[in-house]
């Protein structure tokens, strides 16, 4: 009796050790070591404010804006690996110098909870001839040292390639963005305007009152 009792404990947390794996399997979002780099993607910067170096480019938000363009590698034309593909989602990636002491921006493999690409760029439909957006560095983009990256997801969102503009690395051809320092022009512009109308609703009030006294 004591046996049986045993056997049928043992069977239930068997049981319950396979639900909870499953469960956990489920909660688990596809791995990033398990997808192919079979995308070309460029990052040009435009702008009046960006420099390029050899290395390193530097754009400022706000006012520099990026020319990204994505294409499946020509060598893979024809081959059939992009029969399942439906979206692209082009996001910007923080590169491993601007992840250093800063848990929230920290990679893991699973991409469920990596947070390396946390900025959204925008998701295009895929097309074998590639295509491209033209996206101006919003003001909000934290200060740092990116590079751009797509994934390609199928009809269930599911990821199931990608490509970037940086090596496996992810240390060359990084862009430093640059947060906006100091006081913009447009505040500028806007605390002269305040002024001026703040003086002239003054002297209208003073005239006003002069006029009434007498």
């Amino acid at each position: 009796m004591a046996f049986e009792l045993l056997q049928c404990h043992l069977r239930i947390l068997f049981l319950w050790l396979v639900a909870m794996a499953l469960v956990l399997a489920a909660e688990g979002g596809v791995l990033f070591s398990s997808l192919e780099e079979t995308m070309v993607v460029t990052a040009d910067i435009q702008g009046q404010n960006w420099t390029d170096g050899p290395r390193i480019r530097t754009a400022r938000v706000g006012d520099d804006h990026m020319l990204i363009k994505w294409a499946l590698n020509s060598t893979l034309t024809g081959l059939g690996v992009d029969r399942e593909y439906t979206t692209v989602k082009i996001r910007l990636c923080f590169a491993p110098i601007s992840q250093v002491e800063r848990g929230w921006r920290k990679t893991n493999n699973d991409l469920r909870k990596d947070k390396t690409c946390s900025i959204p760029i925008t998701s295009q439909k895929y097309t074998t001839e590639g295509n491209f957006t033209d996206w101006t560095i919003r003001r909000n983009v934290p200060g740092a040292s990116y590079f751009v990256r797509v994934y390609v997801s199928d009809v269930n969102g599911t990821q199931l390639a990608y490509g970037q503009t940086t090596d496996r690395l992810k240390t060359s051809n990084l862009i430093i963005i640059q947060p906006i320092t100091g006081r913009h022009l447009s505040i500028d512009v806007a605390s002269v305007v305040f002024s001026i109308s703040s003086v002239g609703a003054l002297l209208g009030f003073l005239i006003a009152e002069f006029r009434r006294m007498k």
